[in-house]
């Protein structure tokens, strides 16, 4: 019996030496634990970003736009054109959407053009260009951007929701509010430097743009010799409709004549008092003359024989291709808007503004 008992107590202390093994049963991830699925996971991730990074890790040329010979190392993929060319063709097209029929008309005179940068992606052989613009209404910097490819530059991409212009013309934008315009020329080399103000009176903008035109000429004091061009549009043609065209023509007849005399100032800042974006009558006008001294003998004069002239001024828009209004064009040459006058005069002319 003690034999029988001993026997018992030894096979007890052998069963608790040996090791337990459990075995579970196969789950849906292979018998692995949380652990060592999350390890996995991670092997996987990094093993993607590195293809990933293998695969897309073709090197991207940041172009300084102020260098014209620019060489890049990667001769496998070495543009066609250099940076100047691309720029230049950024600047045609931001020219052309001066005539588009829409409020894209403004993008020639609300981009800077000197802060453009340029860049080659070797990777789709095309060249983005980001130029930097102000939003004219609450002065806001934004970016226009778009893709130029490098065996074809006219072929353009936008990366903004509007089109390319369906006709890229050979007009540039050389500086800030400043458009060059193809086949044009200087007028004179000397000064007083010739400024053209187009204008349609009744046109939005218009007569508080002669604000600007005040400013400029005492600005440069002598420098510059600014002339009111009048030309008829949609706007006087809309007056025209209620009040006879020989009424609505009147405004412009008095802003012409009065800005032949010194006294114009005067006559701006009253007409600007009164204006109300609406139609001036004839005795409305003669009263703000009158209390801006100005000449009534030349100012009738003048008057009287302002049609002949400002049918010569209409013409003059139309060589210039005016489809806007108002508009400046200064030296016979460098367009812009009443806003940015003052950087074509110092394009047109960096004499004067030094």
């Amino acid at each position: 019996m003690h034999n029988k008992h001993e026997k018992r107590r030894k096979n007890k202390n052998e069963a608790a030496k040996e090791p337990k093994i459990i075995v579970k049963p196969v789950g849906r991830f292979g018998g692995l634990d949380n652990i060592h699925l999350a390890l996995i996971a991670v092997i996987v991730l990094l093993a993607l970003i590195l293809l990933v990074v293998s695969y897309t890790k073709q090197p991207i040329f940041p172009v300084n736009v102020t260098t014209t010979n620019t060489v890049l190392t990667n001769t496998t993929a070495k543009p066609l054109h250099n940076a100047t060319e691309i720029l230049t063709q950024a600047e045609r097209v931001l020219a052309s959407y001066s005539y588009v029929n829409s409020s894209l008309n403004l993008l020639p005179y609300i981009t800077n053009v000197s802060n453009a940068s340029v860049a080659y992606v070797p990777s789709t052989r095309q060249w983005l260009v980001q130029v930097p613009a102000v939003n004219p209404v609450n002065n806001e910097v934004f970016t226009i951007a778009f893709f130029i490819n490098d065996s074809n530059i006219s072929k353009v991409i936008p990366l903004m929701q509007t089109a390319i212009p369906s006709q890229i013309t050979e007009n540039r934008v050389v500086a800030n509010g400043v458009m060059r315009l193809y086949g044009k020329y200087p007028c004179s080399t000397q000064t007083p430097l010739n400024v053209y103000w187009f204008i349609d009176p009744y046109a939005p903008g218009a007569v508080k743009s002669l604000l600007n035109l005040t400013q400029l000429n005492a600005l440069f004091n002598g420098k510059i010799n600014i002339s009111i061009k009048i030309f008829t549009t949609q706007y006087t043609l809309s007056v025209a409709r209620t009040y006879g065209l020989s009424n609505a023509e009147e405004l412009g007849k008095y802003i012409f004549c009065a800005s032949l005399q010194k006294n114009f100032t005067n006559f701006v800042n009253n007409l600007n008092y009164v204006y109300a974006n609406a139609y001036v009558p004839q005795q409305e006008l003669a009263t703000i003359a009158n209390e801006s001294k100005l000449n009534s003998t030349l100012l009738n004069s003048c008057i009287a024989n302002a049609s002949t002239k400002i049918n010569a001024q209409a013409l003059l828009a139309q060589y210039y291709n005016t489809t806007q209004t108002p508009m400046v064009v200064v030296d016979c040459e460098y367009m812009s808007i009443p806003q940015t006058t003052k950087n074509a005069v110092c394009y047109a002319n960096s004499t004067i503004c030094t």
